[in-house]
């Protein structure tokens, strides 16, 4: 099996603190704080390792043991909050 790469990249702006119960992104260029429970950890670490989006789905659906079509849905709604807030950014193909 290949590895899926992501579509997102981590802003070089976003530092981020784990913490049990989730994680603290600070966009270090506004000083805007962003925080999120322990799925939106795990959807981060999956970013940092360059996992695709579907990858993290099924990631989270089996740890949370949700339907996969719910993980997913879950999965896009976050990343478009963490590129709003301007924390990770499409990949442009050329």
């Amino acid at each position: 099996m290949t590895k899926e790469i992501s579509d997102f990249t981590v802003s070089p702006d976003a530092a981020v603190s784990f913490h049990d119960d989730g994680i603290v992104i600070l966009h270090t260029g506004k000083g805007r704080l962003f925080s999120s429970n322990r799925a939106g950890a795990q959807i981060w670490r999956g970013l940092e390792q360059q996992l695709s989006m579907d990858v993290i789905a099924r990631e989270i659906s089996g740890q949370y043991q949700i339907p996969l079509p719910i993980a997913r849905e879950h999965t896009v709604h976050f990343l478009a909050q963490l590129q709003g807030h301007e924390l990770v950014q499409r990949k442009v193909v050329s």
